[in-house]
């Protein structure tokens, strides 16, 4: 009969709990621009706090709704069914689009005066500005690497920031030109040698397979 009631307490104390938690997490600097992004981060996560509390508020407010239901306080219908679940439902949505507005840690948060100009001499590897294609391809010229660690699987990648990079793109495919057409002919057929005369030795050459 309570048990609304009862989830209702502990989530009025748990999830303000964790905003807390959230308010003191390690920030997620750019190390290319500490100051700039520091900042970002401390309101990302003032947002964050927000939509926690929020989403707090939706959770009691639809077992608010149910409670009703089963204290046979509203009649039991299809409307108040879905009622229950329509304020959890906003404030996921209310959180999804927020969080496509400011980025993730707040990267896409508009930057203060100055901040457009800080460098700190180093590069971000893990900026999402540089990945492309899923964390599959890796492009900044700021980048002195050629190869760096792919952000899926095991693999290493080439930095198509750097020059080096397209030069040897292009021998790769002047390369795969060259055997298409013709005018590069990989090994193939037999070779014959002879040791003593009348008898021959011949042996298969190839790729191996």
């Amino acid at each position: 009969m309570f048990e609304p009631v009862l989830l209702q307490a502990a989530i009025t104390v748990l999830l303000p709990l964790v905003a807390l938690v959230a308010l003191r997490a390690r920030p997620d600097l750019d190390a290319a621009r500490p100051t700039g992004s520091a900042r970002r981060y401390r309101i990302y996560l003032r947002g964050i706090a927000r939509q926690v509390l929020l989403l707090a508020g939706a959770f009691n407010l639809g077992l608010g709704v149910s409670a009703l239901r089963l204290w046979e306080i509203t009649p039991p219908s299809t409307f108040w069914a879905v009622a229950a679940y329509v304020p959890l439902v906003a404030a996921i949505v209310g959180w999804v689009l927020w969080e496509r507005r400011v980025g993730q840690a707040g990267h896409r948060l508009p930057a203060e005066r100055g901040e457009e100009e800080e460098d700190a001499g180093v590069v971000q590897r893990d900026d999402d500005r540089n990945w492309f294609l899923a964390g599959m391809v890796y492009v900044s010229r700021r980048d002195p690497a050629l190869l760096v660690h792919r952000r899926v699987g095991t693999y290493w990648t080439l930095n198509l920031g750097h020059p080096v990079a397209w030069l040897l793109l292009a021998g790769l495919a002047a390369f795969a030109l060259l055997a298409v057409s013709g005018i590069v002919a990989f090994p193939s057929g037999t070779t014959c040698s002879s040791e003593h005369p009348g008898r021959h030795r011949c042996a298969e050459v190839g790729w191996p397979r």
